[in-house]
């Protein structure tokens, strides 16, 4: 019995030094897996990061953009027919400001002439407004063709429009 308990006072020394550098190296193991872990989760909260600074830019340009489009102009123009061989040119602004001195015209010799040409240019069309121009059409008038607006902005910058019309 003497021998067993000399065998096992001298394994006890052995486990205790051999249990903590077990118990050291799993408490190392964990570390390490919570570091890479971390790290993981840390570089994915940086893309989310980046991806909601980017989502906010956007909706700020958005944001922006429409402030601008709401204060502009956009003049546009249309060919209608009022009755038997009596045709117009409606101009309209479209858009949420004021135009200054519009002019509509067709983009080459569409065989179609604008009757009260002195109506042209047309000094201030508000927002949501419009005007007409009488026109003659012939039977050598273009089915087809371009109509394009100009108008200038409260700061005098140029603007213009190109249309597709046709004879209908």
């Amino acid at each position: 019995m003497e021998v067993l308990i000399n065998a096992l006072q001298k394994s006890v020394p052995f486990l205790e030094d051999w249990g903590a550098l077990i118990i050291a190296a799993i408490s190392l193991l964990v570390a390490v897996i919570s570091l890479f872990k971390s790290s993981k989760a840390q570089r994915l909260q940086n893309k989310v990061n980046e991806l909601e600074l980017k989502i906010k830019q956007n909706e700020l340009d958005r944001i922006a953009k429409e402030k601008e489009d709401a204060a502009r102009a956009c003049v546009e123009a249309r060919f209608i027919t009022v009755g038997r061989d009596k045709h117009r040119l409606k101009v309209w602004n479209s858009g949420n400001a004021t135009a200054y001195n519009v002019i509509a015209r067709f983009d080459g010799d569409v065989g179609i002439l604008i009757i009260d040409q002195d109506k042209q240019p047309f000094e201030e069309l508000e927002a949501r407004k419009s005007y007409e121009l009488i026109l003659v059409t012939h039977n050598g008038s273009a089915s087809k063709f371009k109509i394009i607006t100009e108008w200038s902005d409260a700061a005098g910058k140029q603007h213009t429009k190109t249309q597709m019309g046709d004879i209908s």
